[in-house]
């Protein structure tokens, strides 16, 4: 059974002060921070909450369309994502639902991804205001579920890098994505040789690939475990060579 993620996201941004003066930033919570839509379930409801006890806050909504090229996220406008109400104002301690849908609930053969993006549009500065001005910027990842899902486990990949740390690539061969959470390297020796709590979402067909500081030298196979949401993960791959996932 896949693992639930944390029902809400709670950001505070504190920015470090580049000159002398004060930092504005808002503070909101959004939940749920995933969502997943299909044709019986073709919208959903995100809510909102301005933290703040002394502020309003103005948010924007920017629907993006999400693929993964050469291991990096790519993002541009979606006109197939619908959001509203597309901007708003909350008071403090005010709560907001915006909803999300499809413009065609239509399901294809690989999952279809999406983020939707709550951007903070930050007031006009107060008089005599010196300092850093901050605009939260929030995605909460959209998936379309497939006509049916297929594929098995992420294949693993290690490699030496040029300074010295270990390329851990994972290829993910479902039409659906996986996100990895954290995972812990060993070898043929006792004790951890590395680990990566750097969690990412790796898309239907698409690799990523981690770069892990070493604690020693690699000694024979690299042995992956890693948590993600479908489950707990483990590999046994040799340095240079490709193994599946088990």
């Amino acid at each position: 059974m896949a693992r639930q993620l944390m029902p809400a996201f709670h950001v505070l941004f504190i920015a470090a002060i580049l000159i002398a003066g004060e930092a504005c930033a808002g503070s909101f919570q959004v939940s749920p921070v995933r969502i997943e839509l299909s044709p019986a379930m073709p919208t959903a409801a995100i809510s909102v909450r301005n933290e703040s006890t002394t502020d309003s806050v103005v948010v924007q909504l920017r629907p993006m369309n999400w693929k993964q090229e050469n291991g990096q996220d790519v993002y541009t406008p979606s006109t197939d994502l619908i959001a509203t109400p597309p901007i708003f104002t909350m008071k403090p301690g005010a709560t907001q639902t915006i909803r999300v849908g499809l413009r065609k609930a239509e399901q294809s053969d690989i999952q279809q991804t999406f983020r939707i993006y709550l951007t903070e549009v930050p007031p006009p500065p107060k008089p005599g205001f010196q300092g850093l001005q901050v605009a939260l910027n929030i995605g909460i990842p959209i998936f379309i579920a497939p006509k049916s899902k297929s594929g098995g486990e992420p294949a693993w990949r290690a490699v030496t890098d040029a300074e010295g740390r270990l390329a851990i690539t994972a290829t993910n061969p479902a039409n659906s994505h996986v996100q990895v959470l954290d995972f812990t390297l060993g070898d043929d020796s006792e004790g951890t040789l590395g680990v990566s709590q750097e969690p990412r979402y790796v898309l239907a067909g698409q690799s990523i690939t981690w770069r892990v500081p070493l604690t020693r030298a690699v000694k024979g196979a690299v042995r992956i475990k890693a948590r993600s949401d479908a489950g707990d993960l483990q590999a046994t791959v040799s340095m240079g060579a490709t193994a599946p996932g088990k």
